[in-house]
């Protein structure tokens, strides 16, 4: 019989959060955005002695808020649960966030304290969070993310030959805010540089009309174009489809669909061929896997969006994935950056997740108090 007084079975005793402003030397620009700084949502769930960790990234959209829905609001339905009964406490979350509605900030609430609770897990059972999900490798496919509209021509060719002399396996690049001369000319630049053989990835961030999508889809066809992202509002399921039906580059997208309803509805349409859970909107731990089983009852391909530290672990236990996006902003801020060997990401044994913020760079870019200046 278990005894209940096994480590994993400590209550939880304290939620914590501290908000991380990283300005960034000059702001970058998708299609759709301008992002001038990165702004992290640390959280903390603790029981007993020890303590599991998760954070979130909302550039200098709402970080307040996102501290604010667990400070407020989710911290009194956990104080007191059994830190181990994840799934009963995300029902329970997932419940108590109903009237205000599953979607949106509430739902990152969740997805943070879900992922820290599977950490505090490996933390209390010494053990990376990919041997309790069941492993299928430790070493996955990684590319190197990035390719700004605002870039120059020079800062786009050093950031992609950079991510080339890693020996990433593929690069991915946003077009869309340009004229699509300009488009065209960007991924044939990056095509040349990184070759025939590398995956080479586009991204509209739901920047295109359905008439432009058509064009250019036209036009890039030749570019070997592993797949285009998001080039539609994540609503517009019909342009999907429409585009789908039209082009033979696969089509990318969900990183902002909240939940599992939205990759149902685009996978059953078959408006795309890669999905792309975003481990804080689709609903943590939990809402990744479950995204992940439908796009494999679906033979389609994963490549999850951006949380390349956790994703390791989850897209550790698929069979279906294609590859890990990397950006490198977080490196400089945390005790032990993800490995990245011959381009791809290596799980790390660490217990948990294995992530860890250095205390010197909290210090340095906290903000203090409910509001940014």
């Amino acid at each position: 019989m278990i005894q209940k007084t096994r480590n994993w079975c400590t209550k939880i005793t304290d939620v914590h959060t501290r908000w991380l402003r990283v300005p960034l030397a000059r702001p970058i620009a998708d299609s759709t955005h301008e992002l001038k700084a990165i702004d992290l949502i640390l959280v903390s769930v603790q029981a007993g002695d020890w303590t599991g960790t998760s954070y979130m990234l909302s550039f200098d959209y709402a970080p307040s808020l996102l501290k604010g829905l667990i400070d407020w609001e989710l911290k009194k339905l956990l104080i007191g649960r059994n830190s181990a009964e994840i799934r009963s406490i995300y029902e329970d979350c997932l419940k108590a966030i109903e009237y205000v509605g599953q979607e949106g900030l509430a739902r990152w609430g969740l997805s943070a304290v879900e992922t820290a609770l599977w950490d505090l897990l490996g933390h209390q059972l010494s053990a990376p969070v990919w041997l309790l999900l069941g492993l299928n490798s430790t070493k996955l496919p990684a590319y190197g993310s990035g390719g700004w509209v605002s870039y120059s021509d020079e800062e786009l060719a050093d950031e992609v030959g950079g991510y080339i002399a890693r020996g990433f396996t593929g690069v991915k690049i946003k077009i869309g805010r340009a004229s699509e001369d300009r488009d065209l000319e960007r991924v044939q630049a990056v095509r040349r540089i990184i070759g025939p053989d590398r995956k080479l990835m586009i991204d509209a961030n739901q920047g295109l009309t359905l008439r432009r999508a058509l064009r250019l889809a036209r036009r890039l066809e030749h570019c070997s174009i592993d797949w285009l992202e998001e080039p539609f509002p994540r609503e517009d399921t019909e342009s999907y489809c429409r585009l789908a039906s039209a082009t033979e580059i696969p089509l990318a997208a969900g990183e902002r669909e909240y939940g599992v309803a939205g990759f149902r509805r685009l996978m059953e349409k078959r408006a795309i061929a890669v999905v792309e859970p975003d481990l804080m909107r689709v609903g943590g731990v939990t809402g990744w896997r479950l995204v992940a089983a439908l796009s494999e009852a679906y033979r389609l391909k994963l490549s999850p969006h951006f949380y390349k530290e956790y994703d390791v672990h989850l897209a550790a236990c698929v069979p279906n994935l294609i590859a890990i996006e990397v950006f490198d902003w977080l490196d400089p801020l945390v005790k032990h950056p993800l490995e990245i060997r011959d381009g791809h990401a290596i799980a790390p044994e660490r217990p948990g997740f294995g992530v860890e913020f250095r205390e010197e760079a909290i210090e340095e870019f906290e903000v203090r108090g409910q509001s940014a200046v």
